[in-house]
C-alpha cells in the first residue's frame, strides 16, 4: 500500500477523461492503491441520491475493482484523535478521518482538495489531477 484514494479522486477516476490522473492510476502496481471504509461510505451516499444507484455502483466497479477498502481501525481511531485536537474545526469530519487513517497506514493521500487537508502535521498529500511535475506536497518536517 502506498496510496489512499480521497473520495473527490475516486469521483474523478469514476468519472474518467482527467489525463494526469488516469496516466498516475495507470502507472500503480496491484496493491498500491486503497481507500479508506469511510470514503465507501461518502461514494455510497452518492449512489444512493443518485436516480439510478445501480447503474452508478457499475460505473464505479473499474474504480472499485483496482481499489482496495481498507477497515478504519484502532490505529486509525487513536490518530484521528490526534488529528482533531490539531486541525481547524472548519475541516470536515469525514477529511481528517481520512487524513488520520492514511497517518495511521503511513500512506499518501491522493486529493485535489488539497485545502481541506492543510495543517495536518504528518500527512503527506499528492495531487494527481494536476502535471507531475507539480503533483506532490510531503508531510511537514519531512
Amino acid at each position: 500500500m502506498k496510496y489512499m484514494l480521497d473520495t473527490n479522486i475516486c469521483i474523478y477516476a469514476i468519472k474518467g477523461g482527467n489525463t494526469h490522473l488516469d496516466q498516475r492510476l495507470d502507472e500503480c502496481e496491484t496493491g498500491d492503491l486503497v481507500m479508506s471504509a469511510i470514503t465507501l461510505g461518502e461514494l455510497e451516499a452518492g449512489f444512493a441520491k443518485s436516480t439510478n444507484p445501480g447503474a452508478a455502483r457499475q460505473q464505479a466497479a473499474v474504480v472499485f475493482d483496482a481499489v482496495t477498502v481498507v477497515p478504519f481501525d484502532e490505529a486509525a481511531a487513536r490518530a484521528f484523535g490526534q488529528v482533531q485536537s490539531e486541525a481547524p474545526a472548519r475541516r470536515g469530519a469525514y477529511d481528517r478521518q481520512i487524513a488520520a487513517h492514511a497517518i495511521s497506514l503511513g500512506l499518501t493521500v491522493v486529493t485535489n482538495n488539497e485545502q481541506d487537508f492543510d495543517g495536518i502535521s504528518r500527512l503527506a498529500i499528492d495531487n494527481w489531477t494536476r502535471p507531475a511535475s507539480d503533483q506532490t506536497r510531503p508531510a511537514p518536517g519531512t
